[in-house]
């Protein structure tokens, strides 16, 4: 794993973060972002979405562990990262909206990155964008084969240009009044966001990722999820342009 820095956010900030057979990763996660991440008031939310392995068992042991140092809650979803995400967003009473993988796979450094430039006030929404140029990823060739056509498609599908619609997202906690009901219920979610976001004109910023070499199970199956989210992202366009 790459070295992690302590960032100090300076405003109130939800910290999101799905969890869906991450046995391995979720409680190490957990120990990270409460030494790696501080605020003036910081809430961490772990949306639990029908796991078939121990973490939330190991969730739930590690929030007991920590509730004593920061605001910090376990929440239970249907399976998907969107029901996830549409839940945890339901708990969110901060200033600002910041959503990482249970596995800490990018560390903090999207936020260490917005903080180092001081990029608050700026933009409504930040994007960890595996396709940024200053990106600092380790991937499969067909991993990156993959990434690359899934943003070609998505690109002309909705007239965007955005290098990746996949990764971390920090956004302002009012951003979610300003585009319409969120309908993804999978992987989607996203991609939504960003979208509608797009298409309100809001202020929206791509910024650099590093990749930590987390050692991680993936419940991603290219292929199977591939086509799903191709069916997926046709139906999401259709409701967008109604």
């Amino acid at each position: 794993m790459h070295e992690l820095n302590h960032v100090r956010f300076k405003d109130s900030i939800s910290i999101v973060i799905p969890l869906h057979n991450k046995e391995m990763n979720i409680g190490s996660t957990i120990e990270l972002v409460v030494k790696y991440i501080s605020s003036p008031k910081l809430q961490i939310i772990i949306v639990e979405n029908e796991s078939t392995d121990s973490s939330k068992l190991i969730a739930q042991n590690s929030i007991e562990k920590f509730n004593k140092n920061v605001e910090i809650a376990l929440y239970e979803s249907k399976k998907g990262l969107g029901n996830a995400l549409i839940e945890g967003f339901k708990h969110c009473k901060n200033e600002w909206i910041y959503f990482m993988p249970a596995d800490f796979s990018f560390g903090n450094s999207d936020i260490e990155f917005i903080t180092k430039n001081n990029l608050f006030d700026k933009y409504e929404l930040f994007i960890g964008s595996k396709g940024h140029s200053d990106s600092v990823i380790k991937r499969k060739t067909s991993r990156k084969i993959y990434t690359r056509f899934f943003n070609f498609i998505i690109n002309n599908l909705f007239n965007i240009n955005i290098g990746d619609t996949q990764g971390t997202l920090i956004f302002k906690s009012d951003l979610l009044n300003k585009i319409s009901n969120l309908r993804s219920k999978e992987f989607l979610i996203t991609a939504e966001i960003i979208i509608k976001s797009l298409k309100k004109d809001l202020d929206i910023l791509e910024i650099p990722i590093v990749d930590h070499q987390v050692k991680s199970i993936s419940t991603v199956s290219p292929f199977k999820d591939g086509i799903k989210m191709l069916i997926q992202l046709i139906g999401l366009r259709i409701k967008i342009m109604d």
